[in-house]
């Protein structure tokens, strides 16, 4: 299983307009834009306040940014988001790999044929992931048979189809 430490926030501040930078543990920095989300969800309506926006903070032991109104997103989906706002969208898919089959930085690397410190890299955003590490991901679910087909219990002893 993953251990989560390079996704903890050690500081938050309010830049120009809707940007939060947020400062990781590892010394990361990261900016991201809220306009959208604030301007699109609801619960996330009451930062459209400036006063609201700035009273951003670290909660949870750094696992998360919250506002009084209760606001919140967590560390990963944070930094998620400014690799999107930066159109790392494949080191965003990279992530969702990783965690989904729950490998550690070394599981990942040994999975697709990398070093621990790649894998780090493009889980971060520190580089960006080729599209031949795409496929490889791709290819080592295929591999193992994922995603899982045949039939899944529903409700009981009710069967069918996952996928139809």
């Amino acid at each position: 299983m993953r251990q989560k430490n390079a996704n903890r926030l050690q500081s938050v501040s309010v830049k120009a307009g809707m940007v939060l930078a947020a400062t990781y543990t590892g010394g990361n920095t990261i900016r991201v834009d809220l306009g959208d989300v604030a301007r699109r969800l609801e619960a996330f309506a009451p930062l459209e306040s400036r006063r609201e926006f700035r009273r951003a903070a670290v909660v949870d032991f750094g696992w998360a940014v919250e506002r009084p109104c209760g606001a919140s997103l967590d560390s990963d989906r944070l930094l998620e988001m400014a690799l999107e706002q930066q159109g790392q969208v494949a080191n965003v898919d990279f992530r969702r790999w990783q965690d989904r089959h729950q490998l550690s930085l070394t599981d990942a690397a040994k999975a697709i044929g990398l070093t621990r410190r790649t894998v780090s890299q493009y889980r971060t955003g520190a580089r960006p992931v080729p599209r031949t590490v795409t496929l490889a991901c791709k290819g080592w679910e295929v591999e193992r048979g994922w995603p899982k087909r045949g039939r899944v219990k529903q409700m009981g002893d009710a069967t069918r189809s996952a996928h139809g």
